[in-house]
């Protein structure tokens, strides 16, 4: 599920902003971006974000700066400007009529200037960082509870769709049977005119068409998959993410086997629906963790 969180805390000489976006996603995906100088706090980042979170992609961008001048101001590489200061006055002095060279000269060549070599307190800045990381965490688990509700009452709408047109299947089971063989009847009686109709030949042929139609296990494992969601949707407990995709497979596997099964118009209509209505239930699951 999407959802974003960012916090700042200050205390020990530093400051920490630390910001995390989640995407959806079958699997767990976190990519992290740290400055360079702290990628020792990287696995401990990652640790607690994947006892927090299952699946999506989780992206985290963290920066620290430090209050202290003396860490976060460039420095002069003395050694670099000794040497470069004695080319100086070699080349002054093998070009006569040169004026002599001044400080701001110096000061104009690149690479005389280096990042500050950092030092800082190892626990303190990651006590402050498992804060940052934690309120942050706080606030995208909160967005995403808060569209976890959203999904759950569109998904149990689409389950109460799915109950309404298994119901209209499972009606029109004995009534399809009924008319087939009313059917059969009269077109075997059409070919047979003053003949006699057998009986027993009709039943068998009834029989053998109610076998080759019967979708009885396909409805009962349709309403037990049915009755399996409402219960992880409306369940105290967050519903599994991995488990729902499970069974939204499940019930497209049944219900396109009643569709290959029948011939019957109206079931058709209905196979065509909750087809319709699964695909967008599968969408929607892919969000869930």
């Amino acid at each position: 599920m999407t959802a974003f969180g960012r916090t700042q805390k200050e205390g020990f000489g530093y400051s920490v902003t630390m910001e995390i976006r989640t995407l959806n996603g079958k699997l767990l995906d976190v990519v992290l971006r740290l400055p360079k100088n702290y990628l020792e706090f990287e696995d401990m980042i990652r640790k607690r974000i994947s006892q927090t979170m299952r699946r999506g992609r989780v992206e985290v961008f963290a920066q620290i700066t430090s209050s202290v001048v003396e860490q976060r101001a460039p420095r002069i590489n003395l050694d670099v400007a000794r040497f470069y200061w004695g080319q100086l006055l070699e080349l002054h002095q093998q070009l006569p009529g040169t004026d002599r060279p001044k400080l701001e000269d110096l000061l104009r060549i690149p690479h005389l200037f280096e990042p500050a070599e950092a030092h800082y307190d190892q626990e303190a800045l990651k006590e402050l960082l498992t804060d940052a990381l934690s309120e942050t965490l706080r606030q995208v688990l909160g967005m995403r509870s808060l569209e976890g509700e959203a999904l759950s009452r569109d998904c149990l709408a689409r389950l109460a769709s799915l109950r309404d047109d298994l119901g209209v299947i499972e009606g029109r089971k004995d009534v399809v049977l009924a008319e087939y063989q009313r059917r059969l009847q009269d077109r075997i009686q059409e070919l047979l005119g003053d003949t006699e109709l057998d009986g027993n030949r009709l039943l068998q042929e009834v029989a053998c068409y109610a076998e080759r139609s019967d979708i009885n296990e396909e409805t009962v494992r349709l309403a037990s998959h049915l009755d399996q969601l409402g219960a992880l949707f409306s369940g105290p407990k967050p519903a599994d993410g991995r488990r729902l995709d499970f069974l939204t497979q499940e019930l497209h596997r049944e219900v396109n086997t009643i569709g290959c099964k029948t011939g019957d118009m109206d079931t058709i209509q209905a196979v065509v629906r909750m087809k319709s209505e699964i695909g967008k239930l599968k969408e929607q699951v892919q969000n869930i963790e």
